[in-house]
């Protein structure tokens, strides 16, 4: 059985018009297409843009050098957004971006995404990773904050599985769902 530990990428925003999903009405969650509409690039070699995993083109020459398993590399659509020269501030050149697609499965492959959507990698993977490439935003097992729970939460109400949180139009003091800290007066 292999030693797997749940990672997080850095997170780069900016899913673009170009993108094309499998699903013809929200929730969108299978990608066909992917196009970035990049607003910055903090440097590593590893992102996620949600439901997305990226690569640059170094990480890429990389693993169709080596045997790891659990993946597909597919091109990608990448567009600058207008405030990106005023955001990047890497002294580096901006590589070729790679769409890195998911493919694995747990105690067979090195990369999975587990029942939760998280992205969980082999050992033996995470340490070739951390001596070939650069991942200063990376972390490793991850701690959830107040701010997943709260995507959580939006999530589920978006998809009506949550009532409990649902305005009630009868209830003239129910000002809709807030975030669990602010105040509703």
């Amino acid at each position: 059985m292999k030693d797997y530990k749940k990672i997080q990428p850095e997170v780069i925003v900016g899913l673009g018009d170009n993108t094309e999903f499998v699903e013809k009405a929200p929730p969108f969650k299978t990608v066909i297409k992917l196009h970035i509409n990049l607003e910055d690039w903090l440097g590593d070699d590893l992102m996620e843009c949600y439901p997305c995993y990226i690569i640059t083109e170094n990480l890429k020459k990389l693993l169709e050098d080596n045997s790891f398993k659990g993946f597909e590399i597919r091109d990608m659509n990448v567009s600058l957004d207008e405030n990106f020269e005023n955001n990047y501030q890497q002294s580096k050149s901006l590589p070729e971006f790679y769409q890195l697609k998911i493919t694995g499965r747990r105690n067979n492959d090195d990369l999975f995404l587990d029942e939760d959507k998280n992205l969980n990698i082999s050992g033996t993977f995470l340490d070739f990773l951390q001596l070939n490439v650069d991942l200063k935003y990376l972390e490793i097992e991850p701690e959830r904050n107040d701010f997943d729970d709260l995507l959580d939460q939006m999530i589920a109400e978006s998809k009506g599985s949550n009532d409990t949180n649902k305005s009630d139009p009868k209830n003239e003091d129910d000002k809709g769902w807030l975030p669990p800290d602010w105040n509703k007066d």
